[in-house]
């Protein structure tokens, strides 16, 4: 072999070998972040698609969200702002109280907050579960296992606007929701969140997911991936605020099992089967390919966040419930201050 030759393709080889060896020693974290990356780098590329598309179903006369609509969700950035301000005033000096004495000083301060946000999100999802099912329960387009009567396909009508008067306030307004914990996210908990970049990357995929279903009339995939979330994330919110105000062990053993029953249901079995159905009735819409493909992808993404998290939340329950460890011990979600603590 030439000498030349030989030498470019050992030196590609180790080059491969480096990388590769990189990429596999990743941490959970280090993921995340390259997910990131890489979601980022493309989405210049479908936010111009996206428009393009708009702009198509303009010219064949199929009408579409307008721009004015968005002004609903700055609307819904201060509606849900002044409602974090409302639960925080009126529960603050209750949590203070009721906290774990294992907190204490700046600790107990910054834990108090945490809280306070778990129960806003629990009193939040609870009225959008709600009015999700109520406004949508009888579209076709709703699934069954969700508590939908007439269901026959996601890609039902598309890529018309679905006829319900609901639709645009009720997305604008959880899209704020979104938008608001993605901006709060970078902003003010960079230094308080010890998976800073697994919330980034799934509060960017959300928020994402909604403005361009909204941009390309997928306004059904929104919602409904709206309905699956937020019915888990009522329990989930209100069992982590639960669990430091003085919990009593069977409320924990009886919210874990109702947890990890819901997670369960709505994230890996009915949300897989959104994607399957997505995939497999695909509607191969011309105009709309990319951008219909670029939406699937990011559910993929975020179903391997809720596999990774039923991971997770499977092994807390073994560790606690069965080798009797400690909660604080194994989460490495919420306890970022109790481990500054015992520091100190």
């Amino acid at each position: 072999m030439n000498p030349i030759l030989k030498s470019n393709s050992q030196s590609i080889f180790k080059k491969a070998n480096f990388y590769y060896l990189r990429i596999s020693n990743l941490s959970y974290e280090e993921t995340f972040k390259l997910l990131f990356i890489l979601l980022a780098s493309i989405l210049s590329f479908f936010i111009f698609d996206a428009l393009r598309f708009r702009q198509y179903l303009i010219m064949v006369d199929i009408p579409v969200i307008s721009y004015s609509s968005f002004s609903i969700m700055l609307l819904g950035l201060i509606i849900v702002h002044y409602l974090k301000w409302s639960v925080n005033y009126l529960c603050q000096d209750f949590v203070y109280r009721t906290i774990s004495t294992q907190y204490s000083g700046e600790f107990r301060d910054v834990r108090v907050k945490k809280i306070l946000k778990w129960l806003f999100d629990g009193v939040y999802y609870s009225t959008t579960s709600i009015l999700c099912w109520y406004f949508f329960h009888e579209e076709p387009w709703y699934p069954n296992g969700l508590g939908g009567t007439n269901y026959t396909s996601i890609w039902q009508n598309f890529p018309n606007m679905i006829n319900n008067k609901w639709v645009i306030p009720f997305y604008m307004i959880q899209t704020a929701n979104h938008l608001y914990a993605l901006i709060h996210l970078a902003i003010k908990r960079k230094e308080v969140e010890t998976k800073y970049w697994e919330y980034m990357l799934h509060h960017t995929l959300a928020t994402c997911l909604l403005i361009f279903s909204a941009l390309y009339n997928q306004f059904r995939f929104g919602i409904v991936v709206l309905g699956i979330h937020d019915i888990a994330d009522i329990i989930l919110s209100l069992s982590r605020a639960q669990h430091d105000l003085k919990s009593i062990k069977f409320l924990m053993y009886l919210q874990y099992v109702l947890l990890l029953f819901t997670w369960i249901y709505t994230r890996v079995i009915i949300f897989p089967q959104i994607i399957l159905e997505a995939i497999m009735h695909y509607q191969d819409y011309p105009e709309a390919a990319w951008g219909n493909k670029y939406l699937i992808v990011q559910m993929c993404i975020l179903l391997g966040m809720h596999l990774y998290w039923t991971y997770f939340m499977m092994q807390i329950g073994v560790n606690v419930f069965k080798k009797g460890k400690k909660y604080e011990e194994i989460n490495t979600y919420d306890n970022k201050e109790i481990l500054k603590q015992g520091r100190n």
